[in-house]
């Protein structure tokens, strides 16, 4: 996915090789679900490194040696975001065989992964932020979907009759995506099976 919770990590952070192939200690990942926690709530320009050590429970020498500053905690935390969606993600697509049921599993876990982030009320005190993700990281999700899903796009019945092309399909599903963290759903499913009758697609 491409969640990065900022437009230029610092020199040298995030940037070790394809994010899927990426590890973090239980120190690491203990420091990361806390500040993703913490960015939520706080926002990211009120973040700050002791709150992040206390609620990590970590000593601030601990933190530091992990993470020489606040930028290299939140493009950290960007990069552990995108891993937890990636590998989450090809848990729930190794289940699935048929294409209809591919499409359908990306997006019921895609649009829960939203429903769910820590980070999801950020767009109420740092709008700006949350939309300039957007635009920087989407082009990846978009990517994302090509990847994971390829000729499964193809058996959706509107594609496969040549009214519309996979990359439009897929710009469809990108731009509910970017809606679906600005504007939060009553019934997040509700809002997936609206999705997958629209595309004429069934998991059954």
């Amino acid at each position: 996915m491409t969640a990065t919770l900022q437009a230029a990590p610092p020199s040298g952070v995030g940037a070790a090789g394809p994010l899927s192939a990426r590890s973090f200690s239980p120190t690491e990942e203990r420091i990361l679900v806390a500040a993703l926690g913490l960015v939520g709530r706080r926002g990211v320009r009120r973040l700050g490194m002791q709150e992040i050590a206390e609620a990590a429970g970590v000593s601030r020498g601990t933190l530091y040696r992990y993470f020489p500053s606040k930028d290299h905690v939140v493009a950290g935390a960007a990069d552990y975001d995108a891993v937890r969606f990636s590998n989450g993600l090809d848990a729930v697509l190794a289940t699935k065989e048929r294409p209809e049921e591919r499409i359908a599993a990306f997006m019921a876990y895609a649009f829960d992964f939203i429903a769910s982030h820590p980070c999801r009320p950020l767009f109420e005190t740092e709008s700006g932020f949350v939309m300039s993700y957007l635009l920087d990281n989407l082009p990846a999700l978009r990517t994302e979907l090509v990847i994971r899903l390829g000729d499964a796009l193809g058996r959706v019945p509107a594609v496969a009759a040549g009214d519309l092309e996979r990359d439009q399909v897929v710009d469809v599903i990108v731009r509910l995506f970017a809606s679906s963290w600005i504007i939060p759903e009553s019934d997040g499913m509700s809002l997936v099976k609206s999705v997958n009758r629209i595309l004429q697609i069934t998991s059954e």
